[in-house]
């Protein structure tokens, strides 16, 4: 472990589930193609204009490679000034031990991951010790942990559904 690496006490996880992408039913064409809804453009804007406001510092975002996470990504990416990259371990997961590999790649203490459920809930529950939290299209989930993550070792600090980026009635 690096001098760097010892000297921090934890690690700040956030997890994004894609903004909202309209009803699958409607969507003709390959379910990872689906693009975010006009409503998920506006959500993840309010999303990433309220982390910036919060100054949200990230050292990367991992996304899943589906469309909308994707594109979701993108937008945090742009307003955040950060590097975002396509990870194929968001498709189904990713598992505990990749997490910890994640972290461990240049040094990352404060890292992104954009993707969907039932997986995020399910690292979400397994990390915190909880059972039956969900994230919500479009939530913003923050955990902070040890080093070297194990289950139950998260502390959630902050669960932000997506109600809470809802624009004002006048702009709707």
């Amino acid at each position: 472990m690096s001098a760097a690496k010892a000297a921090r006490a934890e690690q700040t996880l956030y997890l994004l589930r894609h903004a909202d992408a309209g009803d699958p039913s409607e969507w003709i064409g390959p379910d990872s193609e689906r693009p975010l809804s006009g409503k998920g453009v506006k959500q993840v804007a309010r999303l990433a204009a309220t982390m910036l406001a919060a100054e949200t510092r990230l050292d990367v975002i991992r996304h899943s490679p589906a469309r909308r996470c994707a594109e979701t990504a993108t937008v945090l990416s742009a307003v955040l000034e950060v590097e975002a990259i396509a990870d194929d371990r968001l498709l189904d997961g990713p598992p505990l031990a990749q997490l910890s590999r994640m972290f461990d790649q240049k040094e990352i203490s404060r890292l992104a991951l954009v993707g969907h459920e039932p997986n995020l809930s399910r690292l979400l529950n397994e990390l915190t010790g909880h059972a039956g939290l969900v994230v919500e299209k479009g939530a913003l989930i923050r955990i902070d942990l040890p080093i070297g993550v194990s289950a139950g070792s998260g502390r959630l600090v902050t669960i932000a559904p997506p109600s809470l980026f809802r624009a004002p009635k006048d702009e709707r």
